[in-house]
């Protein structure tokens, strides 16, 4: 049987997390407490997604933050060290 993808179901995810642009290390905790729940269960289509959206986001806000070079602060480049 395969899973089809419920974009109503998909939307009360959306509703419920509320993901956005991760800009602070808080943020960032709070979408991989969410990560690590959705990566320990058989997720749904919708589940799925909103995991794959939230490891993008959380990639990229740890790439601008810890990455070291040349653009970072000197508070992130220490936080990296």
């Amino acid at each position: 049987m395969t899973l089809t993808f419920n974009p109503d179901k998909y939307k009360e995810l959306l509703t419920a997390y509320l993901p956005k642009l991760i800009r602070s290390e808080a943020e960032n905790e709070q979408a991989l407490e969410i990560v690590e729940d959705l990566m320990h269960r058989k997720r749904t289509p919708e589940e799925d997604e909103l995991y794959q959206l939230l490891i993008t986001l959380i990639e990229k806000f740890e790439q601008e933050y810890y990455q070291p070079n040349q653009q970072n602060s000197s508070l992130s480049m220490l936080l990296f060290i």
